[in-house]
């Protein structure tokens, strides 16, 4: 029993080290400091817990990364069920945002050269394609409210993104491949 209660302090340790790393994760989930900090501490809570638990973490990193991911896609769809001023984000850029993190190995100087050649990718894209990837991913806009407002067909919007998608994740690996060779 005594060896047991030498593992919780190095959990949430591990927990409290990677804070800046978690917070730009659940920032980039929820766009809002406040909630971001709130999911940050009821996740603490999970690991916390998970400190009474025998099962060994195995990569603690990516554990607390899906328990912060689980924590804050509840807290959104609570925001969201109350009708606060939280957008939430959709569950295929979650998806995207959640796979940057979880394979980012070198922490949040990658991730903000990743962010940094996202913008200057999107910054690129002509106008037309910009507006597309604005609707569904800052506005939250459906297939069907994004096809009526460009007059085309929900099947064709969810291609046009998808080539879209394709587009700028080349783009941003270009970018981050020339910036390897420069550094």
């Amino acid at each position: 029993m005594e060896n047991h209660k030498l593992n919780k302090t190095p959990l949430i340790q591990q927990y409290i080290q990677f804070r800046s790393e978690f917070m730009g994760y659940l920032y980039a989930i929820t766009r809002d400091a406040e909630l971001s900090e709130e999911v940050y501490q009821n996740a603490a809570v999970v690991v916390i817990e998970q400190s009474d638990k025998p099962e060994e973490i195995r990569d603690f990193r990516a554990w607390a990364k899906e328990v912060i991911r689980r924590q804050a896609l509840h807290a959104i769809r609570a925001r969201a069920v109350s009708a606060k001023h939280v957008r939430a984000i959709s569950p295929e850029l979650l998806d995207v945002v959640s796979d940057a993190f979880l394979h980012d190995d070198s922490a949040s100087s990658l991730v903000r050269e990743e962010a940094k050649a996202l913008n200057q990718c999107l910054d690129k894209l002509p106008d037309e394609k910009r507006e597309l990837v604005a609707m569904r991913y800052e506005g939250c806009s459906t297939f069907d409210d994004i096809s009526d407002h460009v007059g085309s067909t929900p099947a064709a919007v969810q291609r046009a993104l998808s080539r879209i998608r394709k587009m700028l994740h080349g783009c941003v690996q270009r970018r981050m491949r020339l910036a390897e060779g420069t550094s």
